[in-house]
């Protein structure tokens, strides 16, 4: 990022100064939700688009917390829990 003039409070309550004095690279990219994400929708709704491979796991409702906490914790290889009324 480069940013010319000096900053001494949040730009947008976002810590401009900090991350100035603080030497971080920070970068930003637009994602083109408008022309992109409706046909995505329209792909998973008629089954043309799968995310089953995404999830690590698929539990029930009442199991979540047991989830939760084995993707806090990275147990059994959790990486993302689905959770469904009917498990």
């Amino acid at each position: 990022m480069f940013v010319l003039g000096v900053f001494a409070g949040a730009v947008d309550r976002f810590p401009l100064g900090a991350v100035i004095n603080k030497g971080l690279t920070v970068r930003g990219a637009r994602q083109h939700g408008r022309g992109w994400i409706p046909m995505r929708f329209d792909r998973l709704a008629s089954r043309g688009l799968s995310t089953a491979h995404r999830a690590t796991h698929s539990v029930s409702l009442d199991e979540a917390p047991q989830a939760y906490d084995m993707f806090k914790h990275k147990t059994d290889g959790c990486v993302r829990a689905v959770i469904s009324p009917g498990g």
